[in-house]
């Protein structure tokens, strides 16, 4: 089962190409998805590629797939889930029981090991080559000083050819091939590159300061205090310290770097930052997602040269992952901010917005003794951040510092009121509020000890009240973004964060109540044999035991829904010429069911929809049976009906494109705005079946 499971995404990866941010991306998502909940498929790809006896990056398949789960579980590693940390225990026994069996070669050690480093993990101790397995490439190994540095020599010299001389670029290689080298060896590189004088390696020892490693960065601080005793550290490197102490955990590293710091001082050498910042074109700021996770563009223009500046940012974990994209034309760079506006959300930022979003990350990194990635050293230079550096703000200070606050706190209670009501409306106008669940282990424990919707949901809301100062931090974050972009949603996102801290009952923020759903509804959804992708078809191929006469409306009952709406619903779905996939429609009819239903009888009420589902699209084909099925029902059943048809269109208007729209199709739209009383029921019945007919055919 497992090697068929990987078959299936090396051939969806095959057929998808390098269509990076379409179907190969999404091949990858629900890999990882797969390989979180079946850590063993992990251990399969690790076997699979030990099994080839010179892997290379032209396996690119089997390690685009562990490349998915392993990015996949650091992140549920750090939104609190122990299935993350279960994937990578496992698939690292298994790196372990290969080097044991003799199947682990320098090759496979060096590729495992740029594979961990590309996705943010410690890679494990196994791939770690040992003195005597490092030799040259003649076969010889070497203890004599001078042959070893020139070995180094000669690495640095084709590294620095391979990176075109970009200094973060060289960091990258060598930083992704650390894993596999001894442990005395990397601080050997690290102390070895710190002590050439020329330009290049000061950079890397600025970099090899924020590096995950203390030895590392004790080593590049070390590297740096000799350069200066020799008179051969330049000014801006200096200059570049004075701030980047301040990213630092305090441990040796910094305290050797204060130090290198005060001797220049008394020596008299001036820190001279000689940076002259790119302009700025354009930024773009998301708000962030329930994790905590915001993304941030910065458009970049020196000369003829244009890039992207990209940030990463995480609440409670700091900068993750900061670097940049060269772009060869205007054109090139303006697709990628478009992209980031449509496809995420995302917002005009400003460079004032920019440098108190990374000050915040900084200092939640640096809570955890986390410093934040390299990267950030060129993004901040090339933005004109001078003198970037951590503040540290508690959640009630963020929002009193909003400019909207003042003005929202100075409004009558009843007009806050209002303002903390409408965000019932944020999910339409935000795509970014989905994300807004809990799916830690901890939310999830809380309604797995449930016995009955009821009690799943009453133990929710007490638990989430233990996360008002999470979301309050969330929305006020948003809250600075949405402001800066002088969205008018700004104000009410401050009264949400503001009510959040001050008490008010979570039941009344309507968009605490949009959390609670869909932390239900995720929950039920974490389940790997859960396909969002699959058709109507698919998903109703192996229907269980028929519906028995009223189980669909008892199932139903307290949501607001009905059997009958339900129908008109889904034929709305199933007649529409672009195809709406379940992940699009199920939403609509699982936000009014989860809260209400028994969590034992959930995958009952899903058969029996997707049931419903395939027998609507077989009897929109057939006019008289349509016919017959709406007639046999009464005045208010037909009126349900009308609803729900009425509603689908509505909803989905996107899938009824108007260029080149008949005037059957027309006519269609026409009845679901108006209702059943202003239609012919032959003729509603024959327009669906010619619409049905040329989805079919």
């Amino acid at each position: 089962m497992a090697k068929s499971r990987i078959d299936e995404a090396l051939a969806a990866l095959a057929a998808a190409g390098d269509d990076g941010f379409g179907a190969r991306r999404d091949v990858l998502e629900r890999m990882s998805f797969d390989l979180l909940h079946r850590p063993a498929l992990g251990g399969q790809i690790v076997a699979q590629l030990c099994a080839i006896e010179t892997p290379s990056p032209n396996d690119e398949g089997l390690l685009d797939l562990l490349g998915a789960g392993l990015d996949a579980a650091r992140i549920a590693r750090e939104n609190g889930k122990a299935r993350g940390q279960t994937f990578l225990k496992t698939v690292e026994d298994t790196l372990d029981l290969a080097r044991r069996q003799g199947r682990m070669t320098p090759a496979h050690n060096l590729i495992f090991a740029q594979l961990w480093t590309r996705n943010g993990l410690t890679a494990p101790a196994s791939l770690e080559l040992h003195r005597q397995g490092v030799i040259l490439e003649n076969g010889r190994r070497t203890a004599n000083p001078v042959e070893g540095e020139a070995l180094l020599e000669g690495l640095f010299t084709e590294l620095i050819q391979q990176a075109e001389g970009d200094p973060l670029a060289l960091h990258h290689a060598l930083t992704e091939s650390f894993p596999a080298m001894p442990p005395e060896m990397r601080d050997h590189v690290v102390a070895y590159s710190v002590g050439r004088s020329d330009a290049l390696h000061a950079d890397l020892a600025c970099f090899w300061l924020l590096d995950p490693a203390p030895h590392i960065r004790l080593a590049a601080a070390q590297g740096l205090a000799d350069r200066l005793a020799r008179g051969d550290l330049p000014g801006r490197i200096l200059a570049t310290l004075v701030v980047l102490r301040s990213w630092m955990p305090e441990d040796a590293a910094r305290r050797s770097v204060d130090q290198v710091l005060k001797e220049a001082m008394r020596k008299g050498v001036v820190a001279d930052p000689d940076v002259t910042p790119w302009k700025i074109h354009g930024i773009r700021m998301t708000l962030p997602d329930g994790g905590g996770a915001q993304s941030i563009g910065v458009a970049l223009q020196a000369g003829s040269q244009r890039k992207m500046a990209m940030l990463l940012l995480k609440q409670g974990q700091g900068v993750k992952d900061a670097y940049t994209i060269p772009c060869a034309t205007a054109r090139e760079q303006k697709s990628i901010i478009e992209r980031m506006s449509e496809e995420v959300g995302a917002l005009t930022g400003t460079t004032d917005c920019l440098r108190r979003a990374v000050s915040l990350a900084l200092a939640d990194g640096l809570a955890r003794d986390l410093p934040p990635v390299p990267g950030l050293i060129e993004v901040a230079r090339l933005c004109g951040l001078d003198g970037l550096r951590p503040e540290p703000r508690s959640t009630p200070d963020l929002i009193a510092d909003m400019g909207s606050f003042a003005a929202v706190k100075a409004l009558p209670s009843r007009q806050q009121g209002a303002l903390i009501m409408a965000s019932e409306d944020w999910w339409d106008r935000h795509e970014i509020i989905e994300s807004w669940f809990e799916d830690s282990d901890e939310a999830h424990a809380v309604l797995d000890k449930a016995r009955s919707a009821r009690s799943a949901e009453v133990a929710l809301w007490k638990w989430l009240e233990t996360r008002r100062d999470w979301w309050a931090r969330i929305m006020a974050r948003s809250a600075d973004v949405l402001e800066k972009s002088l969205h008018p949603d700004a104000t009410g996102f401050v009264a949400c964060a503001t009510a959040l801290l001050e008490g008010r009952e979570l039941k009344k923020i309507p968009v605490m109540l949009d959390i609670h759903e869909q932390t239900i509804e995720a929950w039920v959804r974490d389940d790997p044999d859960f396909d969002p992708e699959a058709s109507l078809e698919d998903l109703a191929e192996a229907a269980p035991e028929p519906e028995k006469k009223g189980e669909v409306a008892a199932l139903l009952r307290g949501t607001g829904l009905s059997s009958d709406w339900l129908d008109g619903y889904l034929t709305g779905i199933v007649i529409a010429p672009k195809i709406i996939m379940p992940n699009q429609w199920l939403p609509r009819i699982l936000d009014a069911v989860l809260p209400r239903i028994d969590p034992s009888r959930f995958q009952r009420f899903m058969d029996l929809l997707m049931m419903r589902a395939q027998a609507v699209a077989e009897r929109a084909s057939e006019p008289a049976e349509f016919a017959a099925s709406i007639s046999s029902r009464s005045k208010k059943a037909q009126g349900d009906w009308a609803s729900g048809f009425s509603e689908a269109l509505d909803r989905f208007q996107s899938a009824w494109p108007k260029k080149g729209m008949t005037k059957e199709n027309r006519r269609l739209i026409e009845i679901g705005a108006t209702g059943l009383a202003g239609a012919d029921l032959p003729e509603l019945a024959a327009l669906i079946a010619e619409r049905q007919a040329k989805n079919s055919g």
